[in-house]
């Protein structure tokens, strides 16, 4: 085998079968062997190449599968086991996410907490799985009525939060009285007896500049005001009652 061998297997573009590629695995490896010394070396380059061939695909295979339990592994890092919605860790990636998009375009959006009312003595009467199913309630009423774009968390025993980027306050405030309204209207049915759940939501908006952990607590704060408010007025039907950290 001669240099010109070589450099016509590296021009050669035809690589569309496995037999075509260890053709010209197997010819590499023999135009990089030392001259021959009697023994067919183009047989043994053959058998190299199926060898390297077959341990290329089985390496890819190997990566493949890391991979994918890698973004596996990710997931389950950052969702909360019981209702499937992102916990406080994956939530605050996405918040600091949508913060530094909100930085570069100038965009604005609203944070939605939400904090159920009266959830340790659904626990202490009913018990933990009755507690849990609640939870699970309230993950999936809120999961129903956001947009595919928004992100919904847990991130605390009867904490939620919701994130709607790119949303102007009107209608961010629109969709928390909505949501507000779903959850204080829905009931469950636990082993004969109904369970109400209820619920104090805060929103507060965002925009360029605007620090994640500071946002976060003035929706937090305003949930406390829909809370102190609810209960000054605890003997009304009214529950359409949302705060913002302005009021």
């Amino acid at each position: 085998m001669t240099i010109s061998n070589l450099a016509t297997c590296l021009r050669t573009p035809d690589l569309t079968s496995r037999g075509s590629l260890v053709d010209k695995v197997s010819t590499l490896i023999e135009c990089l062997c030392k001259p021959s010394d009697g023994t067919d070396k183009r047989i043994e380059a053959s058998h190299a190449a199926e060898r390297a061939f077959d341990a290329s695909i089985e390496a890819e295979k190997i990566i493949a599968d890391l991979l994918t339990r890698v973004v596996d592994l990710e997931h389950l890092v950052q969702t909360d086991e019981l209702t499937g919605l992102l916990n406080r860790r994956g939530f605050e990636d996405e918040f600091n996410r949508a913060l530094s998009s909100a930085e570069r375009h100038h965009e604005q959006g609203v944070l939605i907490y939400i904090d159920l009312d009266g959830f340790k003595p659904v626990n202490d009467t009913f018990g933990h799985a009755a507690g849990d199913e609640v939870l699970r309630r309230v993950a999936e009423t809120l999961n129903n009525n956001v947009r595919d774009t928004d992100y919904v968390g847990r991130i605390g025993g009867d904490e939620f939060v919701i994130l709607m980027s790119r949303t102007r306050w009107q209608d961010g405030l629109s969709r928390c009285e909505l949501i507000n309204e779903h959850l204080n209207e829905a009931v469950i049915d636990w082993q004969g007896r109904q369970i109400a759940i209820k619920a104090s939501v805060g929103i507060q908006n965002y925009g360029a500049n605007d620090d994640g952990h500071d946002i976060l607590k003035r929706a937090d704060e305003a949930m406390y005001k829909t809370k102190r408010l609810r209960s000054d007025l605890k003997h009304s039907t009214d529950t359409r009652i949302v705060a913002n950290a302005n009021m």
